[in-house]
């Protein structure tokens, strides 16, 4: 459905009705709705989620910058509130990672990732960015019209893009791996293979969209490369701390779709309240999005 075929005031009327609202009144929630509505409810809640997944408290009603820190504010109480915040991001991503939707078509994938970091920063961005690769898919043009297109396109970049870094890495890393045990093998030594024994992160987790797939096996790619990389570093090829360094730049790398993906999941809900107020009401104001990366 194009965004010229909205019912105008259709989107305010829902959101009015189920918050109690005069178009309760003489029993209108009774009445049949109309297709434009039921799209426009479904369109609603499919949003709501999105944007919970896209911020740290849950808070939908306003801006959603992280809160500056007190100058006194000192290194022990800012990394528990960093962790704080992480750990809602991680709750609330498992959860759009593994709830079922009614009526909604989804794709069931094992995941395990067994580095810390980027298991962590899985949990907290890929289910936004899924659920705004579906969300742009079944509702972008309805809520932005001709722009929805262009907005694709930069979330189908960016996460080419990811994939793209994310193979090269495992290749580049294999490499140095395969030509690494030939050096320590022709000096008459073992070659040293560390593991992690119990992963990060061992889910089944369900997608929306195509997109979160292909994140997913980036992600995964970005993960095996950290696991070998681990060998060189335990075989003195690589310098102590190199992984560390790689764990940050994929952290990094994904959390800057997911600042893309938040940004779009909220303004498309913003969007799509203000396209259903009757014509001269106020438009709500898209919530800005938080910093991606800040723990």
């Amino acid at each position: 459905m194009s965004a010229d075929n909205i019912v105008a005031g259709s989107i305010s009327k829902i959101v009015s009705a189920g918050l109690g609202g005069q178009d309760n009144v003489g029993d209108t929630a009774l009445q049949p709705k109309s297709a434009a509505e039921l799209e426009a409810e479904a369109a609603l809640r499919d949003l709501d989620a999105a944007v919970e997944m896209s911020m740290a408290d849950g808070n939908k009603s306003g801006r959603t910058k992280a809160p500056t820190p007190a100058d006194d504010e000192s290194p022990e109480a800012t990394r528990a509130r960093l962790m704080k915040k992480a750990a809602s991001q991680r709750e609330k991503g498992r959860k759009a990672l593994t709830t079922p939707e009614a009526g909604i078509v989804m794709a069931s994938q094992q995941v395990v990732v067994k580095d810390r970091v980027v298991g962590s920063a899985l949990e907290r961005y890929l289910g936004a960015i899924d659920y705004c690769s579906h969300n742009l898919q079944r509702y972008g043009e309805m809520v932005l019209g001709k722009k929805c297109q262009e907005v694709v396109e930069q979330l189908h970049t960016l996460v080419e893009e990811f994939y793209t870094d994310a193979d090269k890495e495992l290749g580049r890393v294999t490499m140095l791996v395969t030509e690494g045990k030939i050096q320590v093998e022709a000096e008459g030594m073992p070659w040293i293979k560390p593991e992690v024994l119990s992963p990060a992160v061992d889910m089944k987790a369900l997608f929306r969209s195509r997109l979160g797939i292909k994140m997913l096996r980036g992600v995964m790619k970005y993960d095996q490369s950290l696991e070998l990389m681990a060998g060189l570093e335990w075989n003195e090829l690589i310098g102590h701390g190199e992984t560390e360094k790689r764990q940050l730049l994929a952290k990094q790398a994904l959390g800057k779709i997911y600042g893309f993906a938040s940004h779009v999941n909220q303004s498309l809900r913003g969007r799509a309240l203000a396209k259903g107020k009757p014509v001269g009401a106020k438009p709500l104001q898209a919530a800005h999005t938080e910093e991606a990366v800040a723990a």
